[in-house]
């Protein structure tokens, strides 16, 4: 009798602890975006300007010298060390597949940088997205740059999108593909405007984020006038060419938690618009661009998440 009472306190108990771990490492996320996002505010007054969202570096396809705005806050996370170690000019960011590190850029090999890891997630950091193990040990990240939304919420066409065959590139978000913006491209307002989200969960039981060619690498694709410095802009958005990814970006284009492809369409829920989600119960965690964290219902309309993925299309979001 006194054991199955035990059993059945256990029982009653085992939520309530799972719940309050939770809570925690929920909160810890939290933390997280909020030290990214001052990271990012910190950024901007020494130049005026976000770091760049993903850019290419010197080759014309499946390039391995560029990177994204990950590395670029790396001083601004106490992590002037290892930025100081890394070669901007010819060094590798890839560190996956055939793609190891290099010039410099071994440092990052099996480097956990934790304010870029979400503790509610179970997923290997350094499971390469979608299936593969990652060969040389580049992280990949659970939190992504938003380089805008699709169908553009201002109804500004292939000025604002354009599309591949790795679906839509945008450039409306406040961390874009080749280009640094800064507050004052958030004409909607920064607490109206996301600029990095989770993207900690599963796809289909699979890991599918913004790291194809991994998390620290950037735009694979080739785009003319490409600038090797990462705190300057080349002021180009992508030209719709057919193999473009922009690691640590994403383009906002599916609901929330989004487990499959839309029916009728032959449109995916990765590549360039891989989905927003996480282990967190019904919800994700975004920074928005006035350095504040939210918690987005899975449930939030899709014209909302929209018009907080764009920063200025002119439509700003009121209660959400």
């Amino acid at each position: 009798m006194v054991i199955a009472i035990i059993g059945i306190l256990i029982a009653l108990l085992l939520p309530a602890v799972q719940a309050a771990r939770e809570a925690a490492r929920r909160m810890q996320c939290s933390n997280n975006l909020k030290q990214i996002g001052l990271a990012l505010h910190n950024y901007h007054d020494t130049f005026r300007k976000f770091p760049i969202g993903s850019r290419s570096g010197s080759f014309a396809s499946y390039n391995t010298t560029g990177t994204n705005w990950r590395s670029g806050l790396l001083p601004f996370l106490e992590q002037k060390a290892l930025f100081d170690q890394l070669n901007f000019e010819t060094g590798s960011f890839s560190g996956w597949n055939s793609q190891p590190f290099s010039g410099g850029n071994e440092v990052l090999e099996g480097l956990l940088v934790p304010v870029y890891k979400c503790p509610s997630s179970t997923i290997d950091p350094f499971i390469n997205s979608p299936t593969s193990i990652n060969d040389h040990g580049g992280m990949m990240h659970d939190y992504v740059g938003i380089a805008g939304a699709y169908p553009d919420p201002g109804g500004r066409g292939s000025s604002a999108c354009r599309q591949s065959m790795r679906g839509y590139v945008c450039n409306t978000g406040l961390l874009a593909p080749h280009e640094c913006k800064a507050i004052r491209d958030a004409t909607d307002g920064t607490s109206n405007t996301i600029i990095v989200s989770e993207q900690s969960g599963l796809v289909d039981k699979t890991p599918i984020r913004s790291n194809y060619a991994g998390g620290w690498a950037g735009a694979r694709d080739h785009a003319q006038g490409y600038d090797l410095n990462p705190r300057k802009a080349n002021e180009i958005s992508d030209d719709g060419a057919s193999n473009y990814y922009h690691c640590g970006l994403t383009v906002v284009r599916w609901a929330i938690n989004s487990q499959t492809t839309v029916v009728n369409s032959s449109s995916t829920t990765y590549e360039t618009n891989t989905i927003l989600n996480s282990f967190h119960p019904g919800i994700i965690q975004v920074l928005l661009a006035d350095g504040s964290v939210r918690g987005l219902s899975e449930m939030i309309e899709m014209e909302t998440l929209r018009r907080l993925a764009a920063a200025d299309d002119g439509v700003p979001v009121g209660e959400f």
